[in-house]
């Protein structure tokens, strides 16, 4: 009796003991790979577009935006943090100018970026067709919903063409009575966001209501032409 009540208590603690066992998480199949975090490593984009202040006055501009993974530091949530280094010039043979530092971080569940001290998230994990979630959710600001489309779909861009993709719309509303807002990022497998679009045009009332006509608002397009590690 007591051999049979020991190969029972040594057979339910290995079976507790598997049942608890930590499993590696591969990052291909959470699609983390979307948001690659590696000190050294930087991309280039171009910026452009067109800043409208009323409906007689606007502004185009332009200018080269380098983001790169400058240095780490571990995180309240026993976590590795990423410090990147946002620098700009008006001209290519320009000298880099320091714009700003955001933070960066993910895990099993997110990818994070921290925006002039306002956190976004920017992916969920697992990746997946038409996945929805609260973009800030760690703000706590007002919900804004996010969804994921043309999961592993190929993306044509301006200077390069990325194989395998995602699209995130962070908000759309093809309004061109009132207010029309397109925003939306595209991130490339192990290269991380190729393409950034923010669009929101207010446009005239009154006597102008259904003209089209922009009082307000912004055209904003972010394209990567460069990436690599230093």
């Amino acid at each position: 009796m007591r051999f049979s009540v020991f190969i029972f208590l040594a057979i339910t603690t290995v079976f507790f003991w598997q049942c608890t066992e930590t499993k590696e998480v591969n990052p291909q199949e959470l699609g983390s790979h979307y948001f690659p975090l590696k000190t050294g490593e930087y991309r280039i984009y171009r910026v452009e577009g067109t800043q409208y202040i009323s409906s007689t006055d606007s502004m185009e501009f332009s200018c080269f935006l380098r983001e790169s993974a400058a240095d780490t530091f571990e995180n309240l949530a026993a976590g590795i943090s990423y410090e990147i280094l946002r620098e700009k010039k008006s001209d290519e043979a320009d000298s880099w100018e320091i714009d700003s530092i955001w933070i960066a971080r993910k895990d099993e569940f997110a990818a994070v970026m921290v925006e002039n001290n306002v956190p976004k998230v920017k992916l969920s994990f697992p990746v997946s067709e038409s996945k929805t979630w609260d973009g800030n959710r760690l703000s706590g600001m007002n919900a804004d919903e996010y969804e994921m489309i043309n999961v592993g779909y190929s993306y044509e861009g301006v200077y390069k063409a990325f194989a395998e993709t995602i699209t995130v719309i962070q908000e759309i509303l093809p309004d061109v009575l009132v207010k029309t807002i397109s925003q939306k990022e595209v991130y490339a497998k192990n290269i991380g966001l190729v393409y950034k679009e923010n669009i929101i045009l207010n446009y005239k009332q009154g006597d102008d209501y259904g003209l089209e006509k922009v009082e307000s608002g912004i055209r904003y397009f972010q394209h990567l032409k460069e990436y690599g590690e230093e």
